[in-house]
């Protein structure tokens, strides 16, 4: 495919989000109001995105405008690493070279294969994936962590952070089977929030 401008670059971004917000593509008559341009100008910039093989028209349709399939995969997918189950600290800073294609996101980090029970009458269970995105204690509170203790005393597992005061949190595990951890802040090792779960069905 040729090379393309920053503008033109602008109106691929606008029709990507403008399709994955609304389900459709968006009409001539969009484009040129978010561009500032006339219709007959937006009707060329968009004939030139087609003839450069950016964009394809599936018909003569208002909003017919979709990606080429290669296109479609860049804007809509996203490569993250991903292991086939909880890493520990170690684990995440040496890398993985496996990767896994999720749903775009800019807060996604890696991912991972959910081995443990802790978060089961929650509805995440074993198998399932889970997304992560990177650590922001700040932000944390409340939020379900992957989570282990400084000294590796515990296999990293997802749990509900909460802090209660002095220094001290707690690890809460939606499962009556399990107990909940009460530790100092600063030995907590927190390796990533969720943001999703994925799960496959056979």
């Amino acid at each position: 495919m040729k090379d393309i401008t920053d503008r033109q670059k602008q109106i691929l971004d606008f029709i990507s989000l403008y399709i994955y917000t609304n389900g459709r593509s968006p009409s001539l008559r969009e484009i040129g109001e978010a561009f500032g341009f006339s219709h007959i100008a937006a009707r060329d910039a968009v004939a030139t995105l087609v003839r450069k093989g950016y964009l394809e028209k599936i018909d003569n349709g208002l909003r017919s405008l979709t990606f080429p399939l290669n296109e479609r995969l860049k804007r809509e997918n996203n490569a993250v690493p991903f292991y086939q189950a909880e890493p520990s600290y170690a684990v995440l800073s040496a890398g993985t070279e496996e990767r896994i294609f999720i749903p775009r996101t800019k807060k996604a980090a890696f991912t991972f294969k959910v081995t443990s029970e802790s978060m089961r009458n929650g509805g995440i269970l074993p198998g399932d994936f889970a997304v992560m995105a990177d650590a922001d204690i700040a932000k944390a509170d409340g939020d379900i962590v992957l989570a282990s203790l400084g000294d590796d005393e515990m296999i990293p597992e997802l749990r509900r952070l909460r802090r209660i005061g002095n220094g001290y949190a707690l690890l809460i595990p939606d499962n009556d089977t399990m107990g909940v951890i009460k530790a100092a802040e600063s030995s907590l090792r927190i390796l990533g929030r969720l943001i999703s779960i994925r799960r496959d069905y056979h």
